[in-house]
């Protein structure tokens, strides 16, 4: 039936991605490329500021010698054997973090199963100032006090993808063949089919979702428009982008993002779609009830397509970036996930800092912190002329300092998206 295409082997589901990137490569320029050049020295979210680690060539893996810096540097710090936390704080960081949303409660209880996990006793998750969900701090926090330790293991990395025992071939694939966006691809494809999975067993009704490492992480972030008070472009319809967006600095920029998660989706559905219908026959009791494979694949197919839309969004406003010093001295960027930091909100002028270990990440205050004060992080350096207000909505879903409704701000053509000959006409 019209399904069928999607009953396929691993094997062949790769010689169709092979046929995939000629096509897509011939389309789509990368649209997630890096927007500040590597070696430009600046704090940004999606620059994690460290020292070069060297990645071994066979094992794909980090290797735990530290490397030299270049320019600002970049990679990862070889992590202390301990890191120093105040014995009252630690004491104070067993009991539950003050939290008023239930998903990050789940995600807060996740994160504290791992022993090396640490918050801060003096953190809370509250709605912010800005929208969505936010840090503060509930008690003074002194400069350079340490608020966060996630472990590694927490986090979405390639190596999730890459070492998947159900798509990773077609993963390291793409990744060899330099597929446009592949970096992204990556990220947002293996958690939209984790996503997926879990939400199976979830239907069923079914313990097995505990085996979904990220299970809670995923629950916490914005799938869906309107989630989180998350709108970004990639939830729009055709019809709103070119009426809203039509002439102005953001729709070239806007096609493209959307083109290349179009691809994207093109690209995974052949893989993914047989890998959650069976993981559905699994789960369904064959005596007690019938199947309807085209039924079933139809309905996949349409949540995976959902699903890569919105981890395309998790992946571009949330991701971090590092380098990584591979075996012939080349640097390369990797994006990875990291829960409970991604929570923090923007700010040109934040008041935390990262430091990230080979075997964790660390989050410290960059200056004293009041109580009550919101905590934030700088994703991007507010600089128009590395990302003018137009391209931070297009990668993040917003505009720093704007909290004007964006589709106002478009049907008022702001000088934020227009040229200022078009505002005047």
């Amino acid at each position: 039936g019209f399904c069928s295409m999607f009953r396929l082997s691993m094997q062949a589901a790769v010689l169709i991605i092979l046929y995939a990137i000629v096509i897509a490569a011939a389309l789509t320029a990368d649209a997630f490329a890096p927007v500040i050049p590597l070696q430009k020295p600046t704090s940004r979210r999606h620059l994690l500021p460290k020292m070069a680690a060297k990645k071994g060539k066979k094992t794909n893996q980090r290797n735990s010698q530290p490397r030299t810096a270049s320019g600002k540097g970049f990679g990862q710090n070889k992590s202390p054997t301990t890191v120093t936390v105040d014995d009252s704080l630690q004491s104070a960081a067993k009991v539950e973090t003050p939290c008023s949303s239930p998903i990050h409660a789940d995600l807060l209880t996740w994160l504290k199963q791992n022993p090396n996990t640490f918050v801060s006793p003096k953190f809370s998750l509250q709605p912010s100032t800005l929208g969505g969900y936010g840090g503060f701090a509930n008690a003074p926090i002194p400069k350079d006090e340490l608020l966060f330790r996630i472990p590694r293991e927490c986090c979405v990395t390639y190596e999730d993808a890459l070492s998947d025992p159900d798509c990773g071939e077609a993963f390291r694939l793409i990744k060899e063949k330099r597929v446009p966006s592949w970096r992204m691809i990556l990220i947002a494809g293996w958690i939209a089919k984790e996503y997926l999975v879990a939400k199976e067993y979830e239907e069923a009704i079914t313990t097995e979702k505990d085996g979904i490492k990220h299970s809670a992480y995923f629950q916490s972030v914005p799938w869906d428009r309107g989630s989180l008070g998350q709108d970004h472009l990639l939830f729009w319809s055709d019809e709103e982008v070119e009426t809203l967006l039509g002439g102005s600095l953001a729709y070239e920029d806007a096609l493209l993002i959307r083109k290349t998660v179009d691809n994207a989706v093109m690209l995974l559905c052949g893989v993914m779609v047989p890998i959650v219908h069976g993981v559905r026959v699994g789960l369904r009791d064959q005596d007690l009830h019938s199947t309807d494979d085209d039924a079933d694949y139809t309905d996949i197919l349409e949540r995976l397509q959902q699903a890569i839309r919105g981890a395309f969004v998790i992946a571009l406003s949330r991701s971090f970036a590092e380098e990584v010093e591979c075996d012939d001295e080349s640097i390369e960027v990797e994006n990875l996930l990291l829960p409970l930091i991604d929570i923090l909100q923007h700010s040109n002028t934040p008041n935390t800092i990262l430091e990230p270990y080979e075997d964790y990440v660390l989050v410290r205050a960059r200056r004293d912190v009041e109580s009550g004060e919101e905590l934030f992080h700088q994703y991007q350096e507010e600089n128009n002329d590395v990302i003018p207000p137009h391209k931070f909505f297009t990668r993040y879903g917003f505009i720093p300092g704007v909290k004007e409704p964006i589709a106002e701000l478009l049907k008022g053509r702001s000088h934020l998206f227009f040229d200022s000959d078009d505002t005047n006409s």
